[in-house]
């Protein structure tokens, strides 16, 4: 058993030292430092390594002051080369007495070149940010601002306060969740930050425009929060200037005026909004009549029920009509629409564009044994030329997926005349829990 052991020890020591390393980064400190434990080759090769992780979510250390001497002493031990990635995630509170030790872990990654770094400095576990006045909040020090040679950064729970230059031009990937985001900081971030391809906010808006421009932009995620009931009648808007910008997020509490001046490259959006009370449902469809006629051009649009409901009420043109260009439809159908209308199909045939029938491609159906689907899905099988794919998923969530559900779906879907889709493809599957959220929409 020992010589087994062994034998295991050294294969382990013949792999390449940087795929040891990878393997370190997705442990515990904890458990990378108990590798010393193994043999002598082991006893100080952890403390090379270009990755260092303080996740204390698997660490698990429910004091702080056994949490800041051992971030201190493995520290004080590394003696490698340089700082690829280094993470820090705290599993509770911090007391603000800790705030110097964490200046004191950020200066040494960026004084050692860190390229990847993640810094979130839990605030307020129970009651989140709601509520939450941010005063007792870490302060990112000045000197991360100054680290040139960050690719990715990740910052959450912490205020933000730029004083001199920002040097981020080799960044590619950022994420700021912060209590104090001003619209400023955000425009010095951006024009410092020329390779950005990544954007991820969440921030509470105290006033001010946010203005997004960049030509660099792949990917953009804006979520609007609110700490106090005075934050939700600021005025505000959003502008976004992308010309090269592919998938698009914006979710929150809606902005007073949107301006989406060139989102041309655009083939992914995802709109997601608070759901509150008719006050706020006011500023949704605000926000939607503003947002919309700026994304009509898009293949892939995602709209959380909040926004499809509203949509629903604003009697505007057929829904499918505001996206030409769509070429995949996802749908999530409701249980308890036990009652088929026959003339729905005529409905629909008389309302859907015939643009989007010629670029439709596939169509996915979230099903809970409710009816007002058929009809639509009977028009795309005789209209839609294009047509691929339809994949029927039997929630399981809602409505367990019984054999009568089955059959009742099959034999529904073979006796529907296909015309111009004879080639298209139908799936049924079942829809389990851990598999269900963020792909419904439109």
């Amino acid at each position: 058993m020992e010589n087994l052991k062994r034998l295991h020890r050294d294969i382990l020591r013949e792999l390449p030292d940087m795929l040891i390393f990878d393997i370190f980064w997705r442990l515990p400190m904890t458990d990378v430092v108990r590798t010393s434990l193994l043999s002598k080759g082991w006893r100080n090769f952890w403390t090379t390594s270009p990755f260092l992780n303080f996740d204390n979510r698997a660490m698990l250390f429910g004091d702080d002051s056994k949490l800041q001497n051992f971030v201190n002493r493995a520290l004080s031990c590394w003696n490698g080369n340089r700082v690829l990635k280094f993470r820090f995630h705290s599993r509770h509170k911090l007391a603000s007495s800790m705030f110097s030790d964490v200046d004191l872990w950020v200066n040494f990654a960026v004084r050692n070149g860190v390229e990847e770094f993640h810094l979130h400095v839990w605030c307020n576990s129970v009651t989140g940010w709601r509520g939450f006045d941010g005063k007792e909040v870490y302060r990112v020090p000045l000197c991360l601002y100054s680290c040139s040679s960050l690719k990715e950064l990740s910052l959450q729970s912490c205020n933000l306060e730029i004083d001199g230059n920002v040097q981020w031009n080799k960044l590619e990937s950022l994420t700021i969740k912060a209590f104090r985001v001003t619209a400023n900081l955000i425009n010095q971030i951006l024009s410092a930050t020329p390779h950005l391809k990544v954007f991820d906010l969440t921030y509470v808006d105290k006033g001010g425009n946010l203005s997004i421009q960049s030509t660099s932009l792949k990917e953009l995620s804006i979520f609007k929060y609110f700490l106090a009931a005075a934050d939700l009648f600021v005025v505000s808007e959003l502008r976004i200037c992308t010309p090269n910008l592919e998938t698009l997020e914006i979710s929150g509490f809606p902005y007073k005026k949107y301006l989406l001046m060139d989102v041309s490259s655009l083939t992914r959006a995802f709109l997601d909004s608070v759901p509150s009370d008719h006050f706020f449902q006011f500023g949704l469809s605000n926000a939607l009549s503003q947002i919309l006629p700026s994304i009509q051009h898009v293949e892939y649009v995602a709209l959380s029920d909040c926004c499809t409901k509203e949509i629903g009420a604003m009697k505007t043109k057929c829904a499918l009509e505001m996206f030409p260009q769509l070429n995949r439809l996802v749908i999530e159908d409701e249980k308890g629409n036990s009652h088929q209308d026959d003339t729905e199909s005529l409905k629909f045939e008389a309302n859907l564009p015939e643009s989007f029938l010629l670029r439709l491609r596939t169509v996915e159906v979230t099903w809970s044994e409710g009816y007002g689907v058929f009809p639509l899905i009977e028009i795309l099988l005789k209209y839609a030329s294009k047509l691929e794919k339809i994949v029927f998923q039997l929630n399981e969530i809602k409505s367990p997926a019984t054999s009568d559900s089955l059959f009742y779906v099959s034999e529904k879907l073979l006796r529907m005349r296909r015309s111009s889709s004879s080639n298209c493809k139908i799936v049924l599957t079942k829809l389990r829990p851990s598999s269900h959220w963020n792909n419904s929409g439109n």
